[in-house]
């Protein structure tokens, strides 16, 4: 079992808000990503607390909780965070994607924006989330009743769970290709659990995988940039920071860019 982590800033912004982290432990492993919201102040800061959050949410029996107290209790812990650190009060509004393998099975919560993502030998899963106001519903809302109230009220649509599963021949093209769509409540829970098998690979990417452009300015479709992102050619080692790296050297030669920050956590199994 391996893990693995990257991200890398936007090209349209002056700090990266996105954060990941990952770590094989006691015979199971965790991927986490955060992505900080690009309009409220101090979210780089935010979301590397609410990714290390999760962790000590995971380290502490979380893995068994449902999603909501599992979220929950991941925001709680940050509760006092501006009063032990000069932060605005926004500082924590970040999505929070939080996947981890233990007892060969694996569960992924999502809270917000974001990729998920599970390749076997044969098999390849995308789950895809995002929010129809482009407005994530953030954890940070639990701390205050008043910008929770103002949310439901004036935030529109729903929250959009596309769930992508293909078949994967012999040369690893798709085939077979079956997609569900579903509309939930913005806060309404995100989360999948399934078995893993030896070398699966399973993941979490932030929002930024929509923010790909060509050199003439054309969108890259986010479902093939996940296919790029996890082509790895090895496992060993830092497999994710080594992908990436190829991948930005071939970016910048293609003249290929990513206006908001990415990042990215896996496990191989």
């Amino acid at each position: 079992m391996n893990a693995d982590h990257a991200y890398f800033i936007g090209n349209t912004h002056t700090v990266c808000q996105d954060y990941a982290i990952s770590q094989v432990v006691d015979g199971g492993a965790y991927a986490i990503v955060s992505d900080g919201c690009s309009s409220s102040p101090d979210v780089d800061f935010g979301a590397r607390a609410l990714a290390l959050s999760a962790k000590r949410t995971l380290a502490k029996g979380g893995s068994d909780c449902l999603p909501d107290l599992f979220g929950k209790i991941t925001i709680d812990n940050l509760r006092n965070l501006e009063t032990t650190f000069p932060l605005h009060p926004q500082a924590l509004d970040a999505t929070l994607l939080v996947a981890w393998i233990k007892d060969k099975q694996f569960k992924v919560h999502m809270f917000g924006d974001g990729v998920f993502f599970h390749k076997t030998s044969t098999t390849l899963r995308i789950v895809h989330v995002d929010f129809e106001s482009n407005t994530p519903a953030y954890l940070s809302y639990y701390l205050d009743p008043m910008r929770m109230k103002r949310y439901e009220d004036t935030v529109f649509g729903s929250k959009r769970v596309v769930d992508i599963n293909m078949y994967l021949a012999g040369g690893q093209e798709p085939r077979d290709m079956i997609e569900v769509e579903e509309f939930v409540k913005p806060f309404d829970p995100v989360s999948f659990s399934g078995i893993v098998d030896p070398d699966d690979v399973i993941g979490v990417c932030s929002d930024g995988i929509n923010s790909f452009k060509k050199g003439d300015g054309s969108d890259i479709n986010w479902e093939n940039q996940i296919r790029e992102f996890i082509d790895f050619k090895s496992t060993v080692g830092v497999f994710v920071q080594r992908r990436l790296g190829f991948l930005k050297r071939q970016w910048q030669k293609n003249l290929t860019t990513h206006y908001d920050d990415i990042s990215m956590a896996t496990i191989i199994a």
